[in-house]
């Protein structure tokens, strides 16, 4: 349970990897096998990128806005100042994705995982009173930054976005278990 809760955030949280670039028109639904196609070859370069302060990542929070533009604008002044940002304008460029782009893929194509989730960490939540103090707090941190995303996210997805998730649901559920589990605390722990 904690890997796949990593992965999601980490997944997630790459959003923060973001810069301001030229935003693109797309169709329906930018979960198209071109774009995850791009997602796939971009990610591997994406996560090997050292980060100044990885902790920052966690207090990064999506607004309740549907435009992936402004977010990509909001997540990138949080993380103002960080040294990667240059490395991460440069691996975007080279697989022709921007950042609204990236931010709006990465954002969505968690979704899978997400909802897979939603009865552990009901679960998790409910057995919070038993947990030590140490590992409960850790927990709720980690319960909340999910609920966070699956309320930021969940009202951005279209008709043709849920068509799309289905379809690719094993391509991005795959995507999601390649990726570090390194963005959560490490003693972070959910019960199963």
């Amino acid at each position: 349970m904690t890997k796949s809760l990593c992965r999601v955030i980490s997944f997630c949280s790459l959003a923060p990897l973001l810069v301001v670039v030229a935003g693109t028109a797309w169709a329906d639904t930018v979960l198209t096998d071109a774009n995850l196609t791009k997602l796939e070859a971009a990610l591997p370069a994406l996560a090997k990128v050292e980060q100044d302060n990885v902790a920052s990542l966690y207090q990064v929070r999506l607004q309740a806005h549907c435009n992936w533009s402004r977010h990509a604008t909001e997540v990138r002044a949080q993380q103002e100042g960080q040294g990667y940002l240059d490395e991460v304008d440069r691996i975007l460029a080279e697989h022709e994705l921007t950042a609204p782009l990236f931010m709006e893929l990465t954002a969505k194509g968690s979704w899978p995982v997400l909802d897979s989730m939603r009865p552990m960490l009901q679960v998790s939540r409910r057995a919070l009173p038993f947990l030590p103090e140490p590992q409960r707090q850790q927990t709720v941190q980690v319960l909340d930054q999910t609920e966070h995303m699956t309320q930021a996210i969940g009202p951005c997805l279209t008709e043709a976005d849920k068509v799309a998730l289905q379809q690719h649901r094993g391509r991005l559920l795959a995507m999601a278990s390649r990726m570090p589990g390194g963005l959560i605390p490490a003693k972070a722990e959910l019960l199963p």
